[in-house]
């Protein structure tokens, strides 16, 4: 009997051996879809996370445990593991980890100058900047930093050097606002970037970059909170082909300056008549449900799951034949309690075959305080529509949002 477990854990060692393996480096929700993916084209994922509790480890067929954050020993972790790639899921600062562990093992994808660069803004700006492609003014700032003496154009916007998302951005008029927030800035013990504020309408992009050519699978036309904390709670399929022209020849000199190659792309945009102006780009997927729900369904592409087909070596494809006319749409309740939250069949008898997906995770009688970034947002859920034209698709989703019953409460400070 012992002879014949022996002989089932060597036969399920030889198998895993004969599987293509690949790597995830963080686990989180966002990572999902990406080892699903890879597991259906028949690769063993192994996912790091520091996080035990992390969501993604249940759904690899191996999880380590492992900050991240420390690049040695994520080497060593993955040096026990022998994989034949890593998968790039959307991750924030530690994107670099995956870059890092691309130049010591060898690995196609993004290099670790491209994801350093990528996470740290003031680096990203003096490189574009020293190539003309990020035309405003920035400079550093931390707690030894004489704001008396920094000369920026107003209005400008003081954010943290490193990571992602809304956190601790504070949107300015004048020096004086500027002093009044150095005073928070000071005893954050990291430094920020004040830069000069651009003007026009925000924008995504989600696509790839091969032999060193840009491929755009989709443009998002993005709605946003009122600065400072420029959340996006809904994005549009953006079909304008001369816009789509513009932005390729513009991001064709980003990605160059940056040193993207054989990678995913995610970028920030925001355009006016005049000029593009790139707020942030990483090699990586977007996360909130874009890349793994929106996208797809704008553009019949999988990003995920075409760039693991370039890694295995199969044929693949990241150009839309067509998109389609839909907006995502996520809850942008603030300061209320839900008194009625409408159930799908609610929402379908009002719009019919126009509600594509329906993913609303409130609670009646839950409270929904202030959107101030991507997590105080994203776990209420969102819904997907269809429309003619971008107007009718605001009609359509303001009228769901209208199906809610909120009770107004306080204003939260």
């Amino acid at each position: 009997m012992e002879i014949g477990r022996i002989k089932i854990q060597f036969i399920k060692k030889k198998r895993v051996r004969m599987m293509r393996k690949g790597i995830v480096i963080g686990a989180g929700r966002d990572a999902i879809h990406t080892i699903k993916k890879a597991r259906e084209q028949g690769i063993y994922v192994v996912a790091l996370d520091g996080n035990p509790e992390a969501e993604g480890l249940k759904y690899a067929d191996e999880g380590i445990v492992v900050d991240i954050s420390n690049l040695e020993r994520v080497r060593e972790e993955v040096k026990k593991v022998q994989p034949d790639f890593t998968i790039p899921i959307p991750i924030g600062r530690y994107l670099s980890t995956m870059g890092y562990i691309n130049d010591t093992f060898h690995f196609a994808g993004a290099s670790y100058q491209a994801t350093k660069v990528s996470t740290d803004k003031y680096t990203f700006h003096e490189i574009l900047n020293r190539e003309g492609l990020r035309n405003i003014q920035a400079c550093l700032v931390n707690k030894k930093a004489n704001v008396q003496d920094m000369s920026i154009p107003y209005p400008a916007i003081l954010k943290p050097r490193y990571g992602s998302g809304s956190r601790d951005v504070f949107f300015l008029n004048s020096k004086d606002e500027l002093i009044k927030a150095f005073q928070v800035v000071k005893e954050l013990e990291e430094d920020f970037i004040l830069e000069q504020a651009a003007e026009g309408e925000e924008y995504s992009i989600d696509g790839a970059v091969f032999d060193g050519k840009l491929q755009i699978t989709l443009l998002r036309k993005k709605i946003i909170t009122p600065l400072p904390v420029r959340q996006p709670i809904a994005s549009f399929a953006e079909k304008d082909s001369g816009l789509y022209n513009r932005v390729n020849e513009f991001m064709q000199k980003v990605v160059e300056a940056l040193q993207y190659n054989n990678c995913l792309i995610n970028a920030d945009l925001i355009i006016n008549e005049d000029e593009i102006f790139v707020i942030e780009a990483a090699p990586r997927p977007s996360g909130h449900n874009l890349h793994n729900v929106f996208v797809p369904l704008a553009t019949n592409v999988d990003i995920a799951e075409e760039y693991i087909k370039f890694l295995c070596g199969k044929p693949f494809n990241f150009v839309a034949k067509k998109i389609e006319n839909i907006e995502i749409r996520f809850f942008d309740f603030e300061n209320v309690i839900a008194k009625h939250v409408p159930a799908c069949d609610e929402i379908t008898d009002g719009l019919g075959d126009n509600l594509i997906v329906w993913n609303c995770n409130i609670k009646e009688g839950e409270y929904l305080g202030k959107v101030v970034n991507g997590h105080s947002i994203m776990g209420r859920g969102f819904f997907i529509v269809k429309g003619d034209s971008e107007q009718d698709l605001i009609q359509k989703s303001n009228w769901v949002l209208s199906q809610f019953n909120m009770e107004q409460k306080g204003v939260e400070a």
